[in-house]
């Protein structure tokens, strides 16, 4: 994930284009579905089978331990290998997306979308002797994931709405080579060509997940999906308001480069839900003592309280 210091002046007011807010208001059953300790279970999972680094067992760890995590919900589980040739290191990726979808007949679908790869190497440590050694990235990696097979979960047990597909997505080389960023965002550019090069239906919106599992986290309106996808980011801040969220923040945030920028760029609306603000990011100090299971509840709940919101379009 890269940022981009370009303030939003205004924010839009939320409205749910489907379903009702009132009835995520009224009903207590529907605002809390995420279990807190298998959030956390996932992202301790992960951490210890890691870090996803390219190149490394670790991360063929991590993959298994995915599609592990995955078949219990009977998902169609699909892995997406591509390889892609990096100039700025003279070196080829192999790299793997993996895409749990339910509902895969259904024409109207949406994403919702994680980094599951690991930076490399920590260079916003502040210790210079660390810089080049991989973290753990509980947050910036783990969070994201454990949120997407906690939606598994969810979805398995009770299925999106009639007509609704949703598509899981677990991007690789979120974290490319370091000084190039053109060569950064690597699963999603690749899903986001695929989907409009064979002819597959592309998900009509999306939301990426990214750093929501520290401590104090705050979501703030992303300065490049409240341009290019506000109306999405208008319903989930509704459903977020009618949830009585305190991690989403209905004010401005700043310009984000993630892995919605592919989709953004081919005219689909997918928003970045992300907390820039992390003092760990890129450091060795992103642990798992820094993450809040109950912040993860809380993103997954909403998240998937605006799924459950949809209806075809």
């Amino acid at each position: 994930m890269k940022l981009s210091m370009v303030l939003l002046a205004a924010a839009g007011t939320g409205v749910l284009a489907a379903g009702t807010v009132g009835a995520l208001a009224a009903d207590p059953a529907s605002k809390r579905a995420a279990s807190e300790a298998r959030l956390m279970d996932s992202a301790r999972s992960i951490v210890a089978a890691g870090p996803a680094v390219q190149g490394t067992p670790a991360k063929a760890q991590v993959e298994a331990l995915l599609r592990s995590r995955l078949e219990p919900s009977d998902a169609w589980v699909r892995r997406i290998p591509f390889s892609v040739e990096l100039k700025a290191i003279g070196a080829r990726w192999d790299l793997v997306n993996l895409v749990a979808s339910f509902h895969k007949e259904a024409k109207h679908r949406v994403m919702i979308g994680a980094h599951w790869d690991i930076r490399p190497w920590a260079d916003e440590d502040p210790d210079p002797t660390k810089r080049k050694l991989p973290f753990d990235g509980a947050n910036d990696g783990a969070s994201g994931v454990a949120i997407l097979l906690e939606l598994a979960r969810a979805l398995g047990e009770t299925p999106p709405p009639e007509g609704i597909g949703v598509d899981l997505v677990f991007f690789d080389g979120e974290e490319g080579p370091k000084g190039a960023l053109h060569e950064n965002f690597l699963g999603s550019k690749e899903l986001a060509e695929r989907w409009f090069t064979t002819g597959v239906t592309p998900p009509y919106a999306g939301i990426i997940v990214d750093m929501v599992g520290r401590k104090g986290t705050r979501i703030r309106r992303e300065v490049a999906s409240q341009r290019r996808a506000g109306a999405v980011q208008d319903e989930i801040f509704a459903v977020a308001k009618a949830m009585g969220s305190q991690v989403f923040v209905d004010e401005p945030g700043i310009h984000i480069l993630d892995d919605h920028t592919a989709f953004l760029d081919r005219g689909i609306p997918v928003v970045d839900l992300i907390d820039i603000e992390d003092p760990a990011w890129h450091t060795h100090a992103d642990t798992l003592d820094k993450l809040d299971p109950a912040v993860m509840a809380e993103v997954t709940d909403v998240v998937l309280g605006w799924i459950r919101s949809q209806r075809p379009r």
